[in-house]
């Protein structure tokens, strides 16, 4: 109600403002056009001045008659507009008058005064009386009417003065009011607010007393408290499922590291009676193979708390720093094609890692070479002929998830490429074309990443 009655005010305000400022406005034009018709009454005297001081002198006159004829026509045009534009009666009255008098002067200039120039009689006496008191009695009218005018404008200015006196003491009023209003409702809101954290606080202590996965409190719906319980709620779901997650993770840890393990222990009965070169190597094999899942994992495990370094960079310099993290022997297995060199912002040393599993992949499951790493139209993507995949990406993007009989690798290149285009906003795209399976990160942010 209060903000209501403040608008209202505020359009009342304007409303009256809008309409006293219509009204000056009206007048000062009315006052200028009346102006105006001083000027045209000295206008006629001067033609006057000249005709009877120049009265030998035919052209001058007939000049000065053309003059006067253009003011006459310049009058005529103006008259209803400055008649209809008065408000009261008696100021329409002296308009008419002022006008009659005007086409009294049009006359006596254009027949009488014409007349003795043209017969060059130096007698103008008689019309001069009969101009001069037509010309005066218009001056006084004039006056008369500027005057009611000005007066009308200062009545208005006045009105206007005490309406916004009278706006700004009901505001202070109003301001008043509501501060105490305020004050009461914000003490009443407090004591609410002070009993619901009250309760938020004994949800807390219930939760990690009872090892609770929620906050089973009751703070009512639709309020401020209730949505921070909800993403109190919603952050320890989360966190419950981050450990099974951790929990999913670590059986599917202990399952992979058991083949290798079970092969070097195998391996190792097999060399207790003799010496055999070969079964070393592959024991060496095994536990390479062990060490570099481990860092893989690592390399995942830290994805879950890493902070990103922001910096700028060109494409060119992301694909060479890649490429320099891969023992690729034969240059000629790979083609780069930089069509679009643009800038990204980015974590230089997470992109590097992502855009290197790629490659790897790409590498790796190669049916034949060169591979292609290229950029464009915001987007770099690497490609290789190979055989389309079985499943969608999504399925791929799982830790430890390979194709059907695939030996090599652990499962985790794409699910770590995929968790660092995450922290970054950006996305991945697979497509498969013309025998190539292509790879692309978008440099978009974007909050569907799928």
């Amino acid at each position: 109600m209060i903000v209501a009655f403040i608008i209202g005010v505020f359009f009342y305000t304007i409303y009256n403002l809008n309409s006293m400022n219509n009204q000056e406005n009206y007048k000062y034009e009315q006052l200028i056009r009346v102006e105006k018709l001083k000027e045209f009454n000295n206008s006629y005297g001067w033609i006057v001045l000249d005709i009877i001081t120049d009265f030998e002198k035919i052209q001058i006159v007939n000049e000065r008659i053309k003059k006067a004829n253009e003011l006459f026509e310049n009058l005529s045009v103006q008259e209803n507009e400055i008649i209809n534009n008065s408000e009261a009666g008696e100021e329409k009255k002296n308009l008419v008058l002022i006008f009659t008098n005007f086409d009294f002067m049009q006359k006596l200039i254009k027949e009488e005064l014409y007349n003795l120039a043209l017969h060059r009689n130096g007698d103008f006496s008689a019309f001069n009386k009969k101009f001069e008191a037509i010309n005066i009695n218009t001056q006084r009218l004039l006056e008369q009417e500027i005057k009611y005018l000005q007066d009308r404008l200062d009545q208005i200015q006045n009105v206007r003065n005490k309406f916004l006196d009278t706006i700004k003491l009901e505001l202070v009023i109003l301001f008043v009011v509501l501060f105490l209003l305020s004050f009461v409702i914000f003490s009443k809101l407090i004591k609410k607010i002070k009993n619901k954290l009250d309760r938020l606080h004994e949800g807390v202590l219930h939760l990690f007393k009872d090892g609770e996965n929620t906050i089973q409190v009751d703070i009512g719906e639709n309020n401020e408290l209730s949505e921070i319980t909800k993403s109190l709620n919603s952050y320890l779901e989360k966190q419950a499922d981050i450990i099974c997650s951790r929990e999913e993770l670590l059986r599917n840890i202990s399952h992979e590291l058991k083949t290798p393990i079970a092969k070097g222990k195998f391996m190792i009965e097999k060399i207790q009676n003799k010496d055999d070169n070969q079964v070393l190597k592959d024991i060496n094999t095994v536990f390479y193979d062990i060490e570099k899942l481990t860092n893989t994992l690592l390399q995942r495990e830290k994805l879950n708390f890493a902070v990103l370094k922001t910096n700028t960079f060109k494409v060119s310099s992301l694909i060479l720093e890649s490429l320099s993290k891969l023992s690729i022997e034969d240059e000629t297995k790979v083609i780069v094609d930089v069509e679009n060199d643009f800038t990204i912002e980015a974590d230089f040393y997470y992109l590097t890692m992502a855009l290197k599993n790629l490659i790897d992949n790409a590498m790796k499951y190669a049916k034949e070479f060169p591979i292609v790493i290229g950029s464009e139209d915001n987007k770099i993507y690497v490609k290789n002929i190979a055989n389309k995949l079985s499943n969608d990406l999504i399925y791929y993007l799982q830790p430890f998830t390979r194709e059907p009989n695939q030996q090599q690798g652990h499962g985790l290149g794409l699910n770590i490429v995929n968790k660092i285009l995450e922290l970054h906003g950006f996305d991945l795209k697979y497509e498969y074309k013309d025998t190539y399976i292509v790879f692309s990160i978008l440099f978009v942010k974007s909050k569907n990443l799928y």
